[in-house]
């Protein structure tokens, strides 16, 4: 019996989609890219629960007419080249003529199209690969193709999509990169019946960046051009400021096509060596025109991936119109002066449903009753807390000013026997000092530890907030937060809403790609606490690359590294014996969470044979 025989048609069909139509952001790609072909100077995408059950993409292009609808779903048929020498020259986004083909194999899809001057349009309807009906119809010039029930016939490939907000997100991110592509076609985007922006289409991609991604993006964007007979190269990348902890926000586009490719992030990562900390990404929006001769997009169905016929010549072109702007432009960070706030003025935030509410006090008896509270609430065994911190954090909520007054009456209870208190803590460690602000010198017996106080706290600040990861304190904010999202990140962040309640923070709304935080850790200052919530997202955005644990992990990390003492900091006496009791019991005090290591010790015998006491 022969082993080896013909596929039919229709698992032919199946398997070629499969190549071109992962999921429907996919879909919603190619006809996007088939648009942008077709000469449309404005498009609209519309989808419901992302994507699954209704895509639809319209476009006011050259459109079709009757014979060129119907050959449009055959697989192969295309206008954009007629021979394979045209696939060394290809100046259009689509070429393989299997788009429309591929999304028709595994979804209904119903197109209406008109050309200029036609008196009528055309209605095709197509299932599983099939025409159905094709009629006359009124419709404006151009094109719309309506997608439903992605992968009906193919529940294998169905199952493995994400939720619906996880494959809108995937939408999002599409339509995003197809309209800084673009910036000449207006864009007009809408999910789930709410719009969610639209693009000027003038041509300006500045000011699509703006749209997109905000103000703070736009402002901190440095722009530099480079051209030569055979190859146009504009750049948009932002300050060393700006950066994050992944690529997402490098866009590279080659004759109008978005592309994924190492040369060009290799050369982006050396330009930027020593500007930015290690593991940290710009954001870049860069542009290239070069002669389609010298590249080759016909590497994978869904031409991301580029090759250039001179990679070195790319690089070097890439690196040094980069590395040039960095030497022109400014980049020392700009200090945004704030409102500034009534210190006197007295405010009582809610901290948590369980905690009780603190109220400022004068008399002994009502501190000691507040000293108890505070006691119950903030004693831990792994954390002190840090003059500096509370000078940092003072302005922005009363409950500092409660901490304050805790720390005062410590101070005036102490004052008389402080000498012989201190002398009784710390009777089997002596504190010899600081080094450099930074690292703290204790000696005990015969052993002297050297403690990297920024690690040590870090590590100390890991573990509680590790212990307390169910229930860490909060605090609403004197103002509220306005945080700018990516497009795409606000599903992100309502879905993950229960993972960032757990670390502290409470959110809403605010228009379109925006949220206003109400509630922040109460270790952080305002600014650190925007920073860290921006950074959580950014991680968030990779959480296919983790799993929740990790991502836990990450994120607690980035809060613990936010509230700790840094380098140069200058601790009192009390503060050192306090890092130090608490290093003590920690789990794992040998390194911080980052890996680095917190305390080194050298022993007596050690030092005298550095100086030759013994041999």
């Amino acid at each position: 019996m022969n082993k080896i025989r013909l596929l039919d048609e229709k698992t032919i069909n199946k398997i070629s989609a499969g190549e071109v139509v992962e999921r429907p952001a996919s879909i919603v790609k190619e006809l996007i890219e088939n648009s942008i072909d077709a000469g449309s100077k404005n498009i609209t995408v519309e989808i419901l629960e992302g994507g699954i059950p209704y895509i639809k993409v319209s476009d006011d292009g050259c459109g079709m007419n009757e014979i060129d609808a119907i050959l449009a779903f055959e697989r192969h048929a295309t206008s954009k080249i007629k021979s394979d020498n045209d696939l060394y020259n290809i100046g259009t986004l689509g070429f393989r003529g299997e788009a429309l083909a591929s999304i028709a194999a595994i979804s209904h899809v119903t197109l209406q199209t008109k050309e200029e001057g036609a008196l009528f349009g055309t209605k095709v309807v197509v299932e599983g690969g099939k025409v159905i009906e094709k009629t006359n119809c009124g419709c404006a010039k151009g094109c719309s193709v309506e997608v439903r029930d992605v992968f009906f016939n193919t529940p294998a490939r169905r199952k493995f999509l994400k939720k619906p907000s996880t494959e809108a997100m995937y939408i999002t991110d599409t339509v995003t990169k197809l309209c800084l592509s673009h910036p000449e076609v207006s864009f007009k985007y809408v999910k789930d019946k709410k719009l969610q922006f639209i693009t000027s289409g003038k041509g300006d991609v500045e000011d699509v960046i703006l749209r997109l991604f905000g103000n703070e993006v736009y402002s901190s964007l440095m722009s530099v051009s480079f051209q030569t007979e055979d190859l146009k190269l504009k750049i948009l990348a932002g300050k060393n400021s700006l950066n994050y902890s992944n690529r997402n926000m490098q866009f590279f586009y080659v004759n109008g096509r978005y592309v994924k490719n190492r040369t060009l992030s290799a050369a982006i990562d050396e330009a930027f060596k020593t500007y930015i900390p290690v593991n940290r990404y710009p954001a870049v929006f860069l542009y290239m025109e070069i002669d389609p001769r010298q590249i080759d997009v016909n590497i994978h169905p869904s031409k991301l991936e580029i090759k250039f016929s001179d990679e070195r010549r790319v690089f070097e072109t890439v690196y040094k119109t980069i590395k040039d702007s960095l030497h022109k432009y400014n980049l020392i960070p700009e200090v945004k002066i704030e409102e500034k706030k009534n210190i006197f003025k007295i405010e009582t935030p809610t901290i948590s449903a369980e905690q009780t509410k603190l109220y400022l006090t004068s008399s002994d008896k009502e501190l000691e009753e507040e000293k108890k509270k505070l006691d119950n609430e903030f004693r831990c065994k792994n954390v002190f807390l840090k003059d500096n911190v509370l000078k940092e954090n003072s302005k922005n909520s009363s409950l500092d000013n409660h901490l304050a007054v805790y720390e005062e009456y410590e101070d005036e209870k102490e004052e008389v026997n402080k000498k012989n208190d201190i002398t009784k803590k710390i009777s089997d460690i002596r504190i010899v000092g600081t080094l450099f602000s930074t690292y703290i010198i204790v000696e005990k017996e015969d052993v002297f530890y050297i403690i990297d106080q920024h690690a040590a706290h870090e590590r100390i600040l890991y573990e509680k907030f590790t212990s307390q990861y169910e229930k860490i304190q909060t605090r609403q904010v004197t103002f509220p937060i306005v945080v700018e999202l990516q497009p795409g990140d606000l599903e992100l962040v309502q879905q993950e809403k229960k993972l960032l309640n757990k670390l502290g923070y409470t959110f809403e709304e605010f228009g379109n790609n925006s949220i206003i935080l109400r509630e922040v850790p109460v270790i952080l200052g305002q600014p650190e606490a925007r920073q860290l919530f921006i950074e959580i997202v950014e991680k968030l955005r990779d959480k296919e690359l983790i799993n929740k644990i990790s991502l836990k992990e990450e994120s607690i990390i980035m809060m613990a590294c936010k509230a700790a003492v840094k380098a140069m900091d200058n601790l009192s006496e009390r503060e050192i014996y306090k890092l130090f009791e608490d290093l003590k019991i920690t789990e794992n005090p040998y390194t911080c969470p980052h890996g680095r290591p917190v305390i080194i010790a050298i022993t007596k015998t050690q030092l005298e044979k550095m100086f030759k006491r013994i041999m």
